[in-house]
């Protein structure tokens, strides 16, 4: 893609993102500024809905206008595997499609791109123009969800499967964006793949990731917002051969596994580099608690040169 063009639209795009989502903590103590800004943002949700429910090309040409983007301009999107999606696949992409979009997407997409909403969401404009999500309606890919849903959920289920909601954090086009959590999980199983020295192969460590979605949303969490130290590969690659076993033994892994291991990978992080311990060393972190009520057991960690 284009870099000048991503560059130039982040603008817009936050601008289009803000004027979409009602934020209540803004106008705690403007509550009558609230009541008008909501009643702006409603009418917004509700054009944005209308395109939607007029059809892709419709929805396109409210994208290209909403980001400042000519209606005949060439954004230059990375390619896609498959000539459509249903919208079952694209809300919640099986384990055997998700790899092959981000295996045909790995030398494609760069992390920097990957990581920004806003490249997403310009990719979807050129996938909704060539039919990729259905020639007809696209209401059940973007905006559909369980039950009864007011303006505000549909617009955010539009944002989050589009790319994420930048305004939220960085974290949302990583967990909430479909198709580039696709990209991200396959990046990260070859990752552990390599950092493992192939002990782990990519496709068994893309199964874990892919197992369940809280868990993967917790391990994106602690290692971009809260433990920071768990970005490097071999933190990741402890916790996901730590989910890997739990998910033989037990057939199921969750969040409060990811929390307790990492908690365990930090305490180390902060006295020694990862880079310099031995992978047992990190793999014995990781199963300091019981797997059935994912709580410590206090057993001392024993470090290279150290004595019990």
């Amino acid at each position: 893609m284009n870099a000048a063009l991503l560059d130039r639209v982040q603008a817009p795009f936050a601008k289009w993102q803000q004027g979409l989502v009602f934020e209540k903590k803004r106008y705690v103590r403007r509550q009558d500024q609230g009541a008008f800004a909501k009643e702006q943002i409603r009418e917004r949700q509700e054009q944005l809905e209308a395109a939607v429910r007029d059809g892709p090309l419709r929805t396109a040409c409210y994208l290209r206008r909403a980001l400042e983007i000519g209606k005949d301009q060439d954004i230059g999107a990375v390619g896609f595997p498959r000539a459509v999606l249903t919208p079952g696949e694209y809300q919640d992409p099986p384990l055997r499609l998700e790899q092959e979009l981000g295996t045909f997407w790995e030398n494609q997409v760069s992390p920097r791109e990957g990581s920004r909403p806003c490249f997403w969401l310009l990719c979807h404009i050129e996938w909704i123009e060539r039919g990729i999500l259905g020639s007809a309606d696209l209401a059940p890919y973007v905006l559909a969800g369980s039950g009864q849903l007011s303006p505000e959920q549909k617009t955010r289920n539009f944002l989050r499967r589009t790319g994420g909601i930048y305004i939220r954090g960085k974290t949302s086009v990583f967990s909430d964006c479909t198709l580039a959590r696709a990209f991200w999980r396959n990046r990260m199983a070859q990752e552990i793949h390599h950092t493992t020295r192939r002990d782990v192969s990519a496709s068994d460590a893309h199964r874990v990731l892919h197992w369940s979605r809280p868990a993967w949303e917790r391990l994106v969490l602690v290692s971009l917002r809260r433990l920071t130290v768990m970005n490097h590969p071999r933190a990741r690659a402890a916790i996901v051969r730590g989910l890997g076993e739990r998910l033989q033994q037990a057939g199921r892994i969750n969040h409060q596994q990811v929390n307790a291991m990492a908690m365990e990978l930090a305490r180390i992080g902060l006295r020694y580099s990862f880079g310099h311990l031995p992978s047992d060393i990190l793999s014995e972190a990781v199963e300091r608690f019981d797997p059935d009520s994912s709580t410590r057991i206090p057993t001392r960690l024993t470090m290279p040169g150290e004595s019990e």
